[in-house]
């Protein structure tokens, strides 16, 4: 089971995605079942609409709330669980005041996403691929050395080791390669301003370019 919280283009392509790999997903938004289920009937059909508090419990959300709209997700909801980071901000978006106090503090997007819901195990993932290629997960192709698996690379940063393999679990089932980076801080450099956002490079390239450590197929 998935959950996902957020119903936009980029949760409605993971919902796909994930569904198109064998998994059942469950996606909340700010709107409620009812009239999320018409949105997904036409965006991700075969994902199930619920209410945003019933994400808690959950072992695993995937956050794809935009970053402007963040103080409409309780940390309650995300109590115990762990909590994969994929969103991004942008140029000229109105962050909540928690939100910009950690980015000028020094933080990464993701650490403060971490201070906010403090009682989740916060992993950056996913943040870094768009949501086109979420829908062919750019699966494979792409690899032309010994030792490559051909998938694309995805980051996976976290502080916790366990969480970070939870997380990398999911992104070998839709069909990608991941690749660990050694804390949620390193997470930077799959901000949108880094050297890889959005760039479709297998396992082992994404490692050199992030020094990071490519998961076991």
């Amino acid at each position: 089971m998935l959950t996902i919280l957020g119903a936009g283009r980029a949760g409605t392509a993971l919902a796909r995605a994930a569904a198109s790999a064998g998994l059942d997903v469950r996606i909340a938004a700010s709107r409620p079942p009812t009239a999320l289920r018409l949105h997904l009937a036409q965006y991700a059909p075969r994902a199930t609409a619920v209410a945003a508090p019933e994400v808690a419990g959950a072992p695993l959300v995937v956050l794809m709330v935009p970053q402007e709209d963040l103080d409409s997700v309780d940390p309650g909801w995300l109590r115990g669980t762990v909590l994969v980071d994929a969103t991004n901000r942008w140029g000229g978006e109105p962050l909540p005041a928690w939100f910009q106090s950690g980015l000028d503090a020094g933080r990464s997007s993701s650490e403060a996403i971490a201070g906010r819901f403090a009682d989740a195990t916060v992993v950056k993932a996913l943040n870094h691929i768009s949501h086109w290629d979420l829908d062919t997960a750019g699966r494979r192709g792409l690899g032309s050395t010994p030792g490559d698996s051909g998938r694309r690379g995805l980051g996976v940063a976290a502080d916790s080791a366990s969480a970070a393999a939870a997380v990398g679990q999911l992104v070998l089932r839709l069909g990608l390669a991941p690749v660990f980076l050694p804390s949620l801080a390193a997470g930077r450099v799959l901000e949108p301003d880094g050297p890889v956002f959005n760039r479709p490079v297998s396992g082992p390239e994404l490692a050199r370019l992030t020094g990071g450590t490519v998961g076991a197929d």
